[in-house]
């Protein structure tokens, strides 16, 4: 389930950034370039670091086609959409502003805009033995607005560590059938309600995001 991805990811991330956070008397550092991961692909990112509280970000991220686990979908009606897979891809870029209000640097929040395109393709089996019906599930709406927590990720010399939890907010999803125009015609009501089943399910207009990440400040 996504829920229990996010919770697991995030227990790891805190005991991880716990372990090699750094010494709050590091010098100050002007810039940073660092790697990170999320469920939205691996990103590179770029910060300039304004004062010892606030920074700006530019991130660049994507994630290859490829199957999305079974354990990360939600349980689909099996009448609906039965022995249901996905493939999903995403590609983006984004501006955030990092502010991080305690004398403890390691506390903050993250917001930004982002920009870019998130693509699934589910298929299901079909209404007829051996065939199946597929169904593309799109974000392309620009831009989306980021909120986040963060802990980590210090304005100071040498690698640091962090982890950032939060949200997109977007206009939700293009859901599109793209199976045979034939089965369109003779299953209209089924496929409106596998698309609904969808919408509900899956194609959340808010998407919760975990990030970890890797950064190198000098």
């Amino acid at each position: 389930m996504m829920k229990q991805f996010f919770l697991s990811i995030a227990a790891c991330a805190f005991a991880f950034t716990s372990a090699y956070a750094q010494d709050a008397d590091s010098d100050f550092a002007d810039y940073g370039v660092g790697l990170a991961i999320s469920p939205f692909g691996p990103s590179l990112n770029l910060t300039y670091n304004l004062d010892a509280k606030n920074s700006i970000s530019v991130g660049f991220g994507a994630l290859p086609e490829g199957d999305v686990p079974d354990g990360f979908l939600p349980d689909f009606d099996p009448l609906l959409l039965p022995n249901v897979s996905v493939t999903g891809s995403s590609s983006w870029m984004g501006l955030f502003w990092r502010h991080r209000p305690f004398e403890n640097q390691n506390l903050g929040f993250n917001v930004g805009l982002a920009s870019g395109q998130i693509e699934n393709n589910f298929t299901a089996d079909g209404f007829h033995e051996g065939e199946t019906v597929s169904y593309s599930v799109n974000y392309t709406e620009n831009p989306v607005v980021y909120f986040g927590l963060n802990y980590g990720l210090k304005p100071v010399k040498g690698f640091q560590f962090g982890v950032d939890l939060g949200v997109l907010s977007t206009g939700g999803a293009d859901i599109q059938y793209t199976g045979e125009a034939e089965e369109l015609a003779a299953h209209g009501d089924e496929i409106a309600d596998a698309m609904t089943e969808i919408k509900n399910k899956f194609a959340w207009s808010m998407l919760p995001n975990i990030q970890i990440g890797v950064s190198y400040g000098f």
